[in-house]
């Protein structure tokens, strides 16, 4: 029995069989594919109930197709083929007659047997092929709609665990934020001890302890001033529902910006400046126009839209901050430590930054126009888009430094750079080889533009 059934899977009719249910399997494939890349899984998600329906409809259309050809086979048959028999034992009953009238030469009979067995033959063939479409339609439908019911299963599966990891991550966010708040709640000791010490300074200057008609402050309130700056660590805060995307402490911000509103000496200043630690105040749009910070450590901190003109920076460090936009016209910041910062948009007219390091910041589109920049360092700045204008240049350093799109006094500004003697700028052949100067005409005159060479 194991035999015959191998034989039979191996018979060219059985493999012909096998063949046709892979295309058609196929062909379901490519359809449900499509139909999911086109609607989205969410889409058949939500039309289940609907599809579920059209499958009912589908195998209740091909039951009914099935059994109305069946109740009818003898009839369609007889029109089609014009036999009824489907039976191979009559095919072959005929085709023993026909030989048998051959050998006999009643060609008559030998050809109306002929044609019955065309006759049969191609009914027999039909009807075998149309009782393998149902069984093959009936296993596509099923076979389709159990792959696609299980899609939408793992698809369920896989959205619920993805809300479940939504949803385990603003726990953990929440978590952080709980414990940023813990710390927050600890220093508020710290914010109590700050408000003593401010006051303490306010009667101080109140009573002219110290030098008579001088705004300083006694040494030990110098030294309470500078280890709670100290004390101050920064943090992440919450703000608008959400950690600030940094550790910032406005607690050092509130701090420097009473000092430098009280008015105090700059002596008491500078002696503050020269061991309190600012660095990563929170000092975002803060108003210090015209204040003196000489050599304060603003190390990291936000100074995003700051109004800084005027305002004495020289010797700061301002490592790795963030200064975009902020306003800087006029401001001292000679011999200042700007490595790395962020200075996009920041206006800088007038600004002395004479040997002042920028090396790696980004003052892309920043106005640096009428500014000094005699032994500026700007290796490995971005400048771009930056107003350059009658800036004073003297030993500038451009080494590696990107100033496309950067706007020039003239024409021939690079033709005008000392190539020699003791103001040559470091990395002049750098500047040469790499850039040329364009001219665009503007309602406002000519404007001249440094492009970068085509390699």
């Amino acid at each position: 029995m194991a035999s015959e059934k191998k034989k039979t899977d191996d018979s060219p009719t059985g493999k012909i069989d096998i063949l046709s249910r892979i295309i058609i399997a196929l062909i379901v494939g490519i359809v449900i594919g499509v139909a999911i890349s086109q609607l989205g899984l969410e889409t058949l998600r939500n039309e289940i109930q609907n599809l579920v329906f059209v499958f009912i409809w589908l195998v209740l259309l091909t039951g009914l197709f099935a059994f109305w050809v069946v109740h009818n086979k003898e009839r369609l048959l007889k029109r089609i083929f014009g036999v009824t028999s489907t039976e191979i034992s009559d095919l072959n009953q005929t085709a023993q007659s026909f030989w048998y009238n051959v050998v006999e030469k009643d060609y008559d009979k030998a050809k109306r047997d002929l044609t019955l067995i065309f006759k049969r033959a191609s009914a027999w063939y039909s009807w075998m092929n149309f009782r393998r479409w149902v069984v093959m339609a009936f296993q596509s439908l099923l076979v389709g709609f159990g792959g696609l019911l299980g899609t939408l299963i793992l698809y369920n599966q896989n959205k619920l665990l993805v809300q479940q990891n939504e949803l385990l991550n603003q726990q953990n966010v929440r978590l952080d934020q709980q414990t940023y708040l813990q710390e927050a709640e600890r220093r508020s000791s710290l914010i109590s001890l700050m408000g003593s010490i401010l006051d303490a300074v306010n009667l101080e200057l109140k009573e002219d302890v110290g030098a008579k008609g001088v705004r300083d402050l006694s040494p030990q309130l110098i030294g309470r001033v500078i280890a709670l700056s100290n004390s101050l660590r920064p943090y992440r805060y919450l703000g608008s529902d959400s950690l600030v995307g940094r550790e910032l402490s406005p607690e050092r911000g509130y701090l420097l910006l009473s000092m430098v509103s009280s008015e105090i000496d700059p002596v008491s200043l500078r002696r503050i400046y020269r061991s309190a630690d600012f660095s990563y105040a929170d000092l975002k749009k803060a108003v210090l126009s015209g204040e003196f910070m000489a050599g304060v450590n603003l190390t990291g901190a936000d100074l995003e839209g700051a109004l800084l003109d005027e305002t004495d920076l020289s010797n700061a460090n301002l490592n790795d901050t963030e200064m975009n936009g902020a306003i800087l016209a006029r401001a001292n910041l000679r011999s200042a430590r700007l490595r790395n910062s962020q200075m996009r948009k920041a206006y800088l007219e007038s600004a002395d930054l004479s040997s002042t390091v920028l090396s790696g910041a980004d003052l892309t589109g920043a106005n640096l126009s009428f500014a000094n920049l005699s032994h500026t360092i700007f290796s490995k700045a971005n400048l771009k888009n930056v107003n350059l204008s009658q800036a004073t240049l003297i030993k500038t350093s451009f080494e590696q430094a990107s100033l496309d799109s950067v706007i020039v006094s003239e024409f021939t500004w690079l033709d005008s750079l000392p190539r020699t003697g003791p103001d040559t700028f470091p990395g002049f052949n750098y500047l040469i080889s790499r850039y040329y100067t364009d001219s665009v005409e503007t309602k406002l005159g000519w404007l001249y533009i440094l492009r970068e060479k085509e390699e």
